[in-house]
């Protein structure tokens, strides 16, 4: 209304001083609004117990339902030996306490867990125990907590041998839905002959029995990994997996560059509670390897469901020439995707890597991913953790950095030509009540010869989401800039005349 005074006025209306007045308050209130869209990110609190050759990696951190300051953390530890680890914080993530992941009497060294909260407070974890020498799995074990992880049940034997890759999701009815790569047959840093098909398993009496597996990946893809499962609000399962396509190199360790065809993100959809899984839908079909990996440890793609029932998929790969994080979204159940964003804004192609993404979606919304991010350093090698945030649905997004100081990503264990450092499979994040808390793979205590690594713990508090107009607080300093100098030019004119 007050633009429609100041276009009557330019055209010889009334006088109206009151409209500059008005025009500066606009420009004033609008400073305030960008000034305010501040970010608080808490001290990097260490989660684990030190160690000094310990290598302790791929955390998942997730929230109790009724207590917003009860947060676990489960992580693999990969040096001294193969083994796993829990902590727990009733004070947000402040201080941290562990607890020993238990197995039955004989088996030993836990490893490659994961955890999820049920909608009662119920927490449940899945590891496996593993047999021999190496990190071959034997069983896998589901335990749950009824005190935020200070104790944990006697655990439930989900399935036996060469079940790799575990994860865990909970339902809104409380039913349990574990993921994992069935392998048929493993040799030295590499799979024998297939199928090894990613399955699910679901248990509907609070983790006391599972069903028989089900396979999820389509059988004619016979390289898959990396599967996450999510619930969506009609509680259908979701599987995000990695189709590896025609990558012998890796699946048979055989020599040579990281493989130069691309992968695949495939999404299955199971609307019968995780009985049976369609064909699945391809959300993405360009991911590019920067670097060759282990088989059994693949970096994981990231899926997250958002407050009205939108898919969030994140991953990290290639084609920009170095390593980029990506976003994709959908509207319609998966059924068809956006085009790939970009979510780290350092400079395009300016050589450095963005990896290991893990998005999470709060109560009012906001998409927030964190990620590791080397655009600090030229030379690509020290790495910072970095958060993402978007108020308008995964379209744009601000980066903020994490960590108090950079970790070099040389630092950790190292199996050995042509493997890169191992750093890990994921990050954590769990997003709601005005805050993400991060957690991620950390090397600043370590060094070349030690290998340590530390999972490294973050709160940020972010600004609630704006409405309208005002999630633009640029433009509209722009547009108010204009308004204010409209008016007081013609209020000059008017009076010269």
């Amino acid at each position: 209304g007050r633009v429609r005074d100041l276009a009557r006025f330019a055209a010889g209306g009334r006088h109206d001083e009151q409209l500059v007045v008005e025009a500066a308050a606009a420009v004033v209130a609008v400073l305030v609004v960008s000034r305010h869209q501040t970010v608080a990110v808490s001290a990097n609190v260490f989660v684990n117990p030190p160690g000094l050759i310990d290598a302790s990696n791929s955390p998942t951190v997730v929230r109790d339902p009724h207590r917003p300051d009860s947060l676990v953390v489960v992580r693999r530890v990969d040096r001294p030996r193969f083994s796993a680890g829990l902590d727990w914080s009733n004070d947000g993530g402040a201080h941290w306490n562990h607890t020993a992941l238990p197995l039955p009497a004989g088996d030993d060294r836990p490893y490659a867990p994961d955890a999820a909260f049920a909608p009662d407070g119920t927490l449940y974890v899945t590891y496996v125990n593993l047999e021999g020498a190496g990190n071959t799995p034997a069983n896998l074990w589901v335990a749950k907590s009824t005190d935020d992880g200070a104790s944990l049940s006697a655990p439930v034997r989900a399935t036996g041998r060469l079940a790799f890759q575990p994860r865990l999701a909970v339902g809104g009815t409380g039913a349990v839905y574990l993921t994992w790569m069935q392998a048929s047959e493993v040799g030295l840093l590499k799979l024998g002959p297939g199928p090894h098909p990613v399955v699910l398993a679901r248990s509907t009496d609070g983790g006391q029995t599972f069903s028989a597996p089900s396979q999820v990946s389509d059988p004619g893809r016979p390289r898959v990994g990396a599967a996450s499962p999510v619930v969506d609000r009609q509680g259908n399962v979701l599987v995000l997996y990695e189709d590896f396509k025609g990558d012998v190199r890796d699946f048979e360790n055989l020599e040579g560059p990281p493989w130069d065809q691309p992968f695949a993100l495939v999404l299955s959809r199971s609307t019968d509670g995780g009985r049976s899984f369609p064909a699945g839908t391809e959300v993405d079909a360009g991911l590019l390897a920067t670097h060759r990996f282990l088989v059994f440890l693949p970096e994981y793609p990231s899926l997250a469901v958002g407050t009205r029932g939108r898919l969030y998929v994140a991953w990290s790969d290639g084609r920009n020439g170095d390593e980029d994080v990506f976003l994709r979204r959908s509207d319609d159940d998966g059924r068809t995707w956006s085009g790939p964003i970009r979510v780290n804004n350092d400079r395009l192609h300016d050589g450095t890597d963005q990896s290991l993404p893990r998005v999470a979606v709060g109560d009012n919304g906001q998409v927030s991913l964190v990620f590791l991010d080397r655009r600090r350093d030229p030379t690509n090698v020290m790495s910072d953790a970095e958060l993402a945030t978007s108020s308008d649905g995964g379209r744009s997004y601000r980066n903020i950095r994490v960590s108090s100081a950079s970790f070099g990503s040389g630092v950790g264990p190292v199996t050995g030509p042509p493997f890169p450092v191992d750093f890990g499979s994921r990050l954590g994040l769990v997003a709601g009540h005005g805050a993400v808390v991060a957690a991620w793979t950390d090397s600043r205590l370590g060094t070349a010869a030690t290998g340590r690594q530390d999972v490294v713990a973050a709160t940020v508090r972010l600004p609630p989401p704006t409405r309208g107009l005002a999630r633009w607080p640029t433009a509209l300093v722009l547009l108010a800039l204009g308004v204010a100098s409209l008016a007081g030019w013609v209020l000059t004119a008017h009076e010269a005349t």
